[in-house]
């Protein structure tokens, strides 16, 4: 073969080559553009473990409701100080709404819901190694103060992460992971205190440090998943970005803080959420307090057996949660904003008060359970609605706003295990319920007056 044949093979060759590798490197843009074009899935991890925090904040919440007895025995506490004890949670939670709230609009979700996490697993770890009533109760109020933050900051971050349409479902996934909590809580616990102690009577303690070390296990992981905003977050791209900030403007100077408070208490529909939270609260908490005393002292139900039927309401609420996030987002499609948040708020109030009227008339501890988990269900078919009209009033202050509503709903909660064991106590367990659905009913006519079109400031101020 003449070398001038070979040196034509050759380029031919080359120009073969040169085009296949055009073609390859042209494909590869064109596969890069298409996946730069598709929206990356980061605000899932990120509502994820919002989720995840939620179920540990109930599960360290809750566990103390099927603990108490033991401690009473073990340590040993009166009624009253066990009382004092599921109560001193909800002061401490209740009255550090708003400066939780603040500090996570101030300092970002990220650092705040981390530390908040940790610090309240902690405090229940350290439950577990005490024997003196006054630490228990300074470890539960440190507890509750670390709660506090907890939702109105992933309020505040699912504000910045999940696009507006979704924004009532995605509130409604992470208060479910709260009703996971709840309801792992009573089984959980229950089978804990039997593993760690057959005998029933020091179980507790280990229990409670398990929850504490699993605890700081997901503080860690929070602190290095999540990011403050999607922008700040090396996982997404410009498509998620986009779809996650949608139309929504630009963010606003910030508001004075003594502008904002005074924009909150001058807010009408903020005051009717407030009444309706604290009555709301005040009777639904019956269900994580004094639940497993009624199973006990009035159906003589065994812990394993209380465990089963305390983790029941919750279990059960989770459907009206679910329900709750679709139903309020489909009323607003159709109704507006005010009736699409006003109605599911005080309809599903009405509907709690009536089941507490009725656990009395139960004869046996399944279909009492049965009535308080209707309770549950009509209260969570409510909360997402709850959020979402914080969410529409609150502009770039949710975590305040949050806070506020959050506040005086746990100050019902606060003042919920002492008022029911006095009535307990003084009266019985049918004026405890009538006590219950009277605050359920209070709850329901608040709830009538709340408007989330009233936002704290104007749109234009608030950016």
């Amino acid at each position: 073969m003449s070398a001038r044949v070979k040196l034509l093979k050759k380029d031919e060759a080359d120009s073969t080559s040169k085009a296949y590798h055009g073609r390859m490197v042209s494909d590869r843009r064109e596969l890069l553009e298409d996946a730069a074009s598709i929206p990356t899935r980061v605000r899932h991890a990120v509502v994820g473990l919002a989720t995840l925090m939620s179920l540990f904040l109930y599960l360290d919440r809750i566990c103390l409701a099927i603990t108490l007895r033991a401690m009473q025995d073990d340590l040993p506490l009166t009624d009253v100080q066990a009382s004092w004890l599921l109560s001193a949670f909800f002061w401490s939670y209740a009255l550090a709404q708003v400066p939780a709230g603040w500090l996570a609009d101030r300092f970002g979700a990220r650092l705040m819901l981390s530390l908040y996490i940790f610090f309240w697993s902690l405090f229940t770890g350290l439950m577990g190694l005490t024997s003196s009533f006054a630490l228990l109760i300074l470890y539960r109020l440190g507890c509750g103060l670390a709660q506090a933050g907890a939702y109105p900051t992933s309020g505040n971050l699912l504000s910045k992460w999940v696009p507006l349409g979704s924004r009532a479902f995605a509130s409604s996934l992470v208060a479910n992971g709260g009703r996971i909590g709840g309801v792992l809580a009573p089984l959980l616990t229950a089978y804990l205190m039997v593993a760690f102690d057959p005998e029933q009577q020091r179980g507790w303690r280990p229990a409670l440090m398990t929850y504490g070390l699993l605890g700081i296990g997901v503080a860690w992981l929070f602190w290095r998943v999540v990011r403050d905003e999607p922008r700040k977050h090396p996982g997404v791209n410009d498509a998620e970005l986009k779809l996650i900030q949608g139309d929504r403007p630009s963010s606003a100077p910030r508001t004075p803080p003594g502008r904002l408070l005074l924009a909150i208490i001058s807010n009408r529909s903020l005051w009717c959420s407030a009444v309706s939270q604290f009555g709301t609260n005040f009777a639904w908490v019956f269900l994580i307090t004094w639940m497993p005393r009624f199973l006990e002292e009035v159906h003589g139900s065994e812990l394993v057996e209380r465990g089963w039927l305390s983790s029941q309401p919750l279990l059960w609420g989770m459907l009206g949660m679910f329900g709750g996030g679709l139903l309020t987002d489909w009323l607003t499609s159709r109704l507006g904003l005010r009736w699409g948040r006003r109605l599911p708020m005080s309809l599903t109030r009405f509907l709690g008060a009536f089941a507490f009227l009725a656990c009395p008339w139960m004869p046996d501890a399944i279909t009492a359970t049965v009535m308080l988990c209707l309770v549950a269900v009509a209260t969570d078919l409510g909360v997402p609605a709850v959020w979402a009209f914080k969410q529409d009033v609150g502009g770039q202050y949710v975590g305040a706003v949050l806070g506020w509503g959050n506040m005086w709903g746990n100050l019902g909660a606060a003042v919920s295990p002492l008022v029911l064991n006095a009535v307990i106590s003084g009266l019985g367990w049918q004026e405890a319920f009538w006590t219950c659905a009277a605050g359920f009913f209070l709850a329901g006519l608040a709830a009538l007056g709340v408007d989330a079109r009233s936002t704290i400031l104007p749109r234009k101020a608030e950016g």
